[in-house]
C-alpha cells in the first residue's frame, strides 16, 4: 500500500497511479443504487466518498468493534469532505444514512477482530483525509486490502480459516493460564474449547448469512459443556472461571466489558448496556 504515495516514484509512476480509477461494478447492488444516485445530485467524487466512508466504517467495526473511535475516523471523513450523512453504530447493526436521510443503508457485522485490518484501513483513511491519495486509490487500497494482497501469505493463513483454526487453541490456553490463573490442565481444557469454538465458526461461516449470528450462542454452548465434562469427570480440579474466560476472550465485542462502560459514560447507551450485558450472559 505504501507505493500509492511514496515521493520518489518517477513522474510515470505517478500519472499510472492517478489514472486508476476504481470499478464501482463491484460494489453490493444496494450500494451502487445510492452511489449512482449521488452522482447525479452531487457529482462522481462526492458519491464515491460516502462508498468509501460506509467500507470504512463496516470493516473497522468489524475489525475492533469500538465504537467511538470508528464514529471519530468517520467523522474526520464527514468533515474533509463536507459530507451530508450520519450513522448509527450499534453493537452488530449499522446504520448509514445521506442526503439528510433520503437514502439509508443497513448492515449486519459479527464481530471479527483483525488488527492488521484495524491499521491498514485507518491509514488508507487518514491518507484520504490528508490528501496523499485520492478516493479512487483509496477504494482501490481497501478493495485490495479485503482481498489480501497487502498481507504476507502467513498472514493470510492465519487470518482465514480453515488456517485461523490454528489460533483458537493456542489463545484460549494462554488467556486462560495469563490472564485467569489456570493451571496447565485448565490450558490443556481450555485449548480443546478453542478447537471447538474454531470449527463452529468454521461451520456457520460455511453456512453463511445469518448463520453467523448464532456463534456466539453456539461457542458459549460447547465451551460450557466441554468444561462441565472435564469439571464432572477430572475430580472437579478444573478451574472453570479460567477455561471459560480464556475460551471465550477471542469473541469478547472489542474486550466489551471495558469498552461497554466506556460508551454507557460517554452517553452510548444503547451499544453501552448491550456490549456489558451481552458478555456478562
Amino acid at each position: 500500500m505504501q507505493s500509492g504515495f511514496n515521493p520518489k516514484q518517477s513522474l510515470r509512476q505517478k500519472v499510472s497511479l492517478n489514472e486508476q480509477r476504481f470499478d464501482v461494478s463491484t460494489l453490493p447492488t444496494d450500494l451502487q443504487r445510492v452511489y449512482h444516485q449521488l452522482a447525479c445530485k452531487h457529482g462522481e467524487d462526492y458519491a464515491l466518498v460516502f462508498v468509501f466512508t460506509v467500507r470504512t466504517g463496516v470493516e473497522l467495526h468489524r475489525a475492533w468493534h469500538m465504537t467511538m473511535l470508528t464514529s471519530r475516523i468517520l467523522q474526520q471523513i464527514k468533515d474533509k469532505f463536507n459530507m451530508h450523512m450520519t450513522w448509527d453504530l450499534g453493537v452488530i447493526k449499522l446504520k448509514f444514512r445521506v442526503s439528510d436521510g433520503g437514502y439509508e443503508l443497513h448492515r449486519k457485522v459479527p464481530y471479527d477482530y483483525d488488527s492488521e485490518f484495524q491499521d491498514l484501513y485507518m491509514k488508507i483513511a487518514v491518507a484520504l483525509t490528508e490528501d496523499r491519495i485520492n478516493i479512487h486509490q483509496a477504494l482501490i487500497f481497501q478493495a485490495e486490502t479485503k482481498k489480501g494482497l497487502h498481507t504476507a501469505k502467513s498472514g493470510n493463513f492465519l487470518r482465514n480459516l480453515p488456517g485461523r483454526l490454528v489460533l483458537y487453541p493456542v489463545e484460549a490456553a494462554t488467556c486462560a493460564v495469563i490472564f485467569f490463573g489456570g493451571d496447565s490442565m485448565d490450558a490443556l481444557v481450555a485449548a480443546i474449547c478453542g478447537f471447538a469454538a474454531g470449527l463452529i465458526e468454521y461451520a456457520m461461516a460455511t453456512i453463511g448469512g445469518d448463520a453467523k449470528l448464532l456463534i456466539d450462542v453456539l461457542v458459549g454452548t460447547s465451551t460450557g459443556i466441554i468444561g462441565s465434562l472435564f469439571y464432572r469427570y477430572n475430580g472437579e480440579d478444573t478451574c472453570l472461571a479460567a477455561v471459560f474466560l480464556g475460551t471465550l476472550y477471542w469473541f469478547f465485542y472489542g474486550t466489551a466489558f471495558v469498552i461497554g462502560i466506556l460508551e454507557i459514560i460517554s452517553g452510548s447507551l444503547e451499544t453501552g448496556v448491550v456490549r456489558f450485558m451481552a458478555v456478562s450472559v
